[in-house]
């Protein structure tokens, strides 16, 4: 056979087919892992720069590593001895979702799910719909005079309004009253539902009062009066001393006042976030803190309101140890004596002080390194607490060493950003005199599957993007996000190599575009040095549900918990609590992120049990439509 033939023949074409392939694949693999790019992944990828998210940046040649890592619970979801990719590079590994080798058989990651129809509810209780006009605008009102003991009228007097919520007590009506035109220290709420109301005093200076009364009808109206009486005011002599009998030289106190507690968050399951804004009349006081020298014999002296309990904290520090001790008194008229023994705070013990004992200035030293070698830095900074946005940048930085002068020793926290990892490294540290720390930072390979619900469509207009914001350490100030997207695709995953550490991962739907419901919300884990964690989001378009809960004839009732859920009742995991909703003090419950599809309501307004919601209905959502149920009878 000629040399031409033999060249020509199929089986040397289809080994140089096979030897230019692979020769292909190594070159684009090489130029993929040094391209630039805030996540690794195969898709666009995005990272979102807000006010909190902002950092990242390009990935090179990040190393690989190996070692296993563990969930919270302690269960195997990775598998670091995997080796190197093909081609023998070892950095950027891209772990196939779908790959169950080396990992005892039960795989990494869970399975995609593929397309197919929508899914099934398994049968259970269904309650039939019945809903009523509601009643029209709210007409009821209460006015309020508010006197001192003497019939002096108070102009300035605040007040605070609640409803009652049932089972989950008295909850705060976010209204403030007007003040009656020409009628000096009395106060008008307006425009509210029939329902059964308490109007409680705020003022700091007078004892606390409350007066509640029934709105039995549409356009019922109460007048009500208020007479406050002063604080008496005595004194209470606090005599500290450690368990051996020496005293503290300085302590700080925390009071806590109450009587004005705020149940707005309280839930039959748990309870559930309403911000952190408080408003005047909210019914919130919060606790008076400061630091006081102490007096001969460790004693300190503190002005209380007679009458009423007060919860007392106090902190102090000698040595290095953190001491504390909790007091709760109801001081009487004249002088009272108490006595305090300041315990050190147990290991592993949770403290909100942190700072107690003598306020002293020092100087914090931090050499940073990534991986035993000198790394880049785009920014490093100290907190005083994790949950707080302000920060202090360094007062010196050489290289990788950045220096802190003239900051109050204690607790503080580090936040190092860098190139070579997605998100902030944090680590508390110790401030005491001049502290010089030396800290490398080891990272692991975390991957975020984001799987599409079977049958699910894309939006008809947009993308049907997605958003993963990681939060070291559970904390949203430290946060960073990166947005995917789904549209087109059933899978979709984003790689991000991420400090050792505690993390949140949070997926939710970006700003401006389609609304997505995701299923879990949030997952926590923990990272160590080469370790692989996936984490797995099921992601479906979302849908608008409103309703608003009343009883048979038209009132709301207020402050009724709902669940949207795919299991029936009695059927439902205990995990699902954290999902519960709470409606308005008006009856109003409306959500934008329900799954779309068959679902079942659950509705929870007197019952307190679990697995008997007082009502379950049945309602097919339109994806990335809205289903209003008007006024529906959750009463007689």
């Amino acid at each position: 056979m000629r040399i031409a033939d033999k060249l020509n023949s199929f089986p040397v074409i289809a080994v140089a087919a096979l030897l230019l392939a692979a020769v292909t694949g190594l070159v684009v693999g090489f130029a993929s892992v040094d391209s630039p790019s805030p996540a690794i992944r195969g898709g666009d990828t995005e990272l979102v720069n807000d006010n909190r998210s902002v950092g990242g940046g390009p990935l090179r040649n990040l190393p690989g590593g190996s070692g296993n890592a563990r969930n919270p619970r302690g269960n195997r979801v990775g598998d670091g001895n995997r080796g190197t990719e093909e081609g023998g590079h070892g950095g950027n590994r891209r772990v196939d979702p779908a790959d169950t080798g080396n990992n005892g058989g039960t795989g990494t990651y869970p399975p995609i799910e593929t397309p197919g129809e929508l899914r099934k509810l398994p049968e259970g209780r269904v309650d039939e719909i019945q809903t009523v006009p509601p009643l029209q605008e709210p007409s009821c009102a209460i006015q309020v005079a508010v006197t001192d003991v003497h019939g002096n009228r108070l102009p300035f007097a605040l007040l605070a309004l609640d409803v009652s919520a049932g089972p989950l007590g008295w909850h705060g009506v976010p209204q403030q009253p007007k003040n009656v035109p020409e009628e000096r220290g009395v106060f008008r709420f307006e425009q509210l539902f029939p329902g059964e109301y308490r109007i409680r005093s705020l003022a700091s200076n007078y004892k606390s009062e409350e007066h509640s009364v029934r709105l039995t009808h549409d356009g019922a109206e109460e007048n009500l009066a208020l007479v406050l009486q002063p604080l008496d005011f005595g004194v209470v002599e606090f005599y500290l001393h450690f368990e051996d009998g020496e005293v503290p030289e300085e302590v700080e106190l925390r009071l806590n006042r109450h009587g004005q507690e705020d149940t707005t968050s309280l839930g039959r399951f748990g309870r559930h976030d309403t911000g952190s804004a408080v408003t005047v009349g909210s019914g919130v006081i919060p606790p008076t803190r400061y630091r006081q020298k102490t007096e001969a014999g460790g004693m300190v002296k503190v002005t209380l309101a007679v009458g009423q309990r007060t919860d007392v904290s106090f902190a102090a520090t000698r040595g290095e140890i953190l001491y504390r001790a909790d007091q709760s008194v109801t001081p009487t008229m004249g002088l009272s004596q108490q006595e305090v023994v300041l315990k050190p705070l147990a290991d592993g013990e949770e403290d909100d002080f942190r700072s107690g004992g003598a306020i002293t200035v020092g100087q914090l030293a931090v050499t940073l390194t990534i991986g035993g070698k000198k790394g880049e830095f785009k920014q490093v900074n100290i907190r005083k607490t994790i949950d707080d946005f302000s920060y202090r940048v360094p007062s010196t930085t050489d290289g990788n060493k950045f220096v802190w002068q003239g900051i109050v020793s204690g607790r503080w926290f580090l936040v190092a950003e860098s190139p070579e990892f997605h998100a902030p490294y944090v680590k508390e540290v110790e401030v005491q005199g001049e502290t010089v720390l030396s800290l490398d930072i080891v990272k692991g390979h975390l991957r975020v599957i984001a799987n599409r619900e079977s049958g699910a469509p894309d939006p008809t207009s947009g993308e049907a993007r997605y958003r993963v914001r990681l939060r070291p350490m559970g904390s949203g100030t430290v946060e960073r996000a990166y947005n995917g997207n789904l549209t087109g695709k059933q899978s979709d995953h984003i790689d991000f190599f991420v400090p050792a550490g505690d993390y949140d991962v949070r997926v939710e739907s970006p700003e401006n575009y389609a609304k997505l419901a995701v299923s879990p919300v949030e997952q926590s884990f923990s990272m160590v040095a080469d370790g692989e964690i996936a984490l797995s989001y099921t992601i479906a378009p979302a849908a608008t549900l409103k309703f608003r809960a009343v009883n048979s004839v038209g009132a709301p009732i207020p402050n009724v918990e709902y669940l949207i859920t795919f299991h029936p009742a009695g059927a439902v995991p205990e995990s699902e609590k954290s999902k519960v909703e709470k409606g308005a003090y008006d009856g109003t419950c409306e959500t934008g992120l329900a799954p779309s599809g068959p679902v079942y309501v659950m509705i929870w307004s007197h019952s307190e049990n679990w697995n008997e919601p007082d009502k379950v209905f049945q309602v097919n959502l339109p994806a990335y439509g809205t289903t209003d149920l008007g006024a529906v009878v959750v009463q007689p």
